[in-house]
């Protein structure tokens, strides 16, 4: 019976020992491998350390898109009231067109005799900046209070020749035109003008008793016209008269030199205009 348990214990003392020759042990050698296989029993190559490491591809750079190319808009797709042009047409035209005017004036220079006058302006438009016109005016002398003190100082004489009336031919010089606003938004065009001629003045000596005559004259002047309407014009402006008399027939003739401001309503014959291109 002793002996069956000694052989027992033999056997169980030596059987751990035969299954640990039987399985392979562990080697802590070597290092562990970072790429060991994901799944079980799968083997990878191993690392070859002796070539350099391949440099990773570059990532692919986006194409480039070619830039579209601009189309202006055409002149159909701009409404009319939005184009603007570098150079502006006119927006009043006289060339070809009578203008009859009524004309008033009042002389700024006389201090003894006051002198308002009336009269009319028939001219013809040869060109939008140039003109020949007609102007026929009567004056009417109205005494101021100087005249009395002119009197006592000068022993009741008075040494002057009164313009009673003219008529001339002018050649009328418009270089300058515009425009402004006027009365919330609205357009008035106007131009300066020069104006130069020569003509016939009958002043206090061309009649009885002195009779002589009418005299020569030129004047010359200037100012300017606001055109509200295509027939329509404002007139405002400064004319100079200057003609020889001879008020004393003992005396010597002097050149007479009469300023007068001037107010006008040109009326425009046609009534409208329009644009002719060549």
């Amino acid at each position: 019976m002793r002996f069956l348990v000694a052989i027992a214990c033999l056997v169980a003392v030596a059987s751990p020992a035969l299954g640990a020759d039987e399985q392979p042990g562990l080697d802590l050698s070597q290092p562990p491998n970072k790429d060991a296989a994901k799944g079980a029993g799968e083997e990878l190559p191993p690392l070859d350390l002796s070539k350099p490491a391949e440099p990773a591809k570059a990532a692919e750079a986006p194409r480039e898109e070619k830039p579209r190319t601009f189309e202006p808009f055409s002149e159909k797709d701009v409404a009319l009231g939005d184009k603007v042009k570098a150079v502006q047409r006119k927006g009043f035209l006289k060339r070809g067109r009578f203008e009859v005017a009524p004309v008033f004036a009042a002389t700024v220079n006389d201090a003894f005799y006051q002198k308002l006058g009336y009269g009319a302006r028939v001219a013809y438009n040869l060109h939008d900046a140039f003109a020949l016109a007609l102007r026929g005016t009567r004056y009417e002398k109205l005494r101021t209070d100087n005249v009395r003190e002119g009197k006592l100082a000068f022993q009741s004489q008075l040494v002057a020749a009164d313009i009673v009336q003219q008529a001339m031919l002018d050649g009328v010089w418009s270089p300058i035109y515009g425009k402004s606003a006027f009365l919330a938004g609205s357009i008035v065009h106007f131009d300066l003008y020069l104006l130069a001629g020569f003509g016939l003045v009958w002043s206090s000596t061309s009649g009885a008793p002195l009779d002589q005559g009418p005299h020569w004259a030129t004047d010359l002047g200037g100012g300017v016209r606001f055109y509200p309407k295509e027939w329509l014009a404002f007139d405002l402006g400064l004319l100079a008269t200057l003609y020889p008399d001879q008020p004393v027939p003992l005396m010597p003739a002097t050149v007479q030199k009469v300023f007068a401001a001037t107010v006008g309503v040109s009326f425009f014959f046609p009534t409208s205009f329009e644009y002719v291109y060549p």
